[in-house]
């Protein structure tokens, strides 16, 4: 692998910082970046979340729209998108509290009202209260079976709700083109699970876990057809300091990246991996960096990484030949 070219996402232009980076390829061969724009750099800020394009492989971008907006009052956090033939999915909260959900046929020009899955959802989770609840972030997936798959994680402290722990996660799916929501089951098998990736490999689900374990290593565990979260493990191979990172199925590999650090937030790594987990090739993308998500263009042979950098978003493409 070897890094092609850099461009600086300036979305935090007119914000204090932008963050949670997601970034998806369409079939037209179009990048699509999105991202928190916050007011201030808290969690719980005014919040928008923007939107930009590329046609030449991220070396370009088009003007920064405002996908959906905090109206200067509340938090849209966790933007999650999922490519789907011509279709774009995309979810996101507010408050950390509704879900929403809309959709767009033209390559994100144009999109559907909202709609919110919240009471759904909760209905769903039974007797399992939930004080916080976010999707992704990064991007969700469209399974072979035609199925949508989100990662979502809750918290469910009744004493301070916009505490995000304790935490527990699940997923959520669609298997109607997002026209209905179903939840799997509730996953707490390790310390303070949380944001989390998914991509399918042969057939399997593979999920990418950030946690709270006392062994900072990356959780890499699978997801059945019923969304039941199974066979986690903590990976030796691949430390990682309690952060968000991207995940991708290209090929009959994975790519992962995170901040390959204990402790530390810094050293991004973009990993090759092989359907076993075992690598194949790996590049070091920045020692400063953040929060993290990955695609990737097979017919090009490009991966691209879209990260936090200090207040501002970097793409770096990656030659896989």
């Amino acid at each position: 692998m070897k890094i092609l070219h850099t461009s600086v996402f300036e979305d935090a232009e007119g914000y204090e910082r932008a963050r949670i980076p997601g970034i998806v390829c369409t079939d037209n061969g179009k990048l699509i970046a999105y991202c928190e724009l916050r007011r201030s750099d808290s969690d719980w800020a005014v919040i928008d979340i923007g939107m930009k394009k590329s046609s030449d492989g991220g070396k370009t971008w088009s003007e920064r729209k405002i996908l959906v907006s905090g109206e200067n009052k509340n938090t849209v956090n966790n933007p999650v998108m999922i490519t789907d033939g011509d279709t774009l999915h995309f979810l996101y909260c507010v408050n950390y509290k509704r879900v929403f959900y809309m959709k767009s046929t033209d390559e994100g020009e144009s999109w559907t009202d909202k709609t919110e899955l919240t009471d759904s959802l909760r209905q769903q989770a039974g007797d399992f209260f939930f004080s916080c609840i976010a999707v992704g972030p990064t991007h969700g997936i469209r399974l072979s079976s035609g199925r949508l798959l989100v990662p979502i994680w809750m918290a469910y402290n009744k004493e301070d709700e916009k505490s995000h722990h304790p935490s527990v996660i699940s997923v959520i799916f669609s298997d109607d083109k997002g026209k209905s929501w179903k939840t799997g089951k509730i996953f707490d098998g390790l310390s303070d699970p949380s944001e989390f990736a998914v991509a399918e490999i042969r057939g399997e689900i593979i999920a990418s876990i950030r946690h709270e374990n006392r062994d900072r290593f990356r959780a890499m565990g699978k997801i059945s057809a019923d969304g039941e979260i199974y066979d986690v493990k903590l990976i030796e191979q691949l430390p990682d300091p309690v952060c968000c990172g991207g995940l991708f199925s290209y090929e009959n590999e994975l790519l992962f990246s995170n901040c390959a650090h204990s402790t530390k937030r810094e050293d991004l790594m973009l990993r090759r991996l092989r359907a076993d987990l075992t690598g194949i090739d790996s590049i070091l993308i920045s020692k400063d960096a953040g929060y993290s998500d990955v695609c990737a263009y097979p017919s090009e042979k490009t991966a691209f990484v879209l990260f936090e950098k200090q207040k501002l978003l970097i793409l770096t493409a990656v030659s896989l030949k």
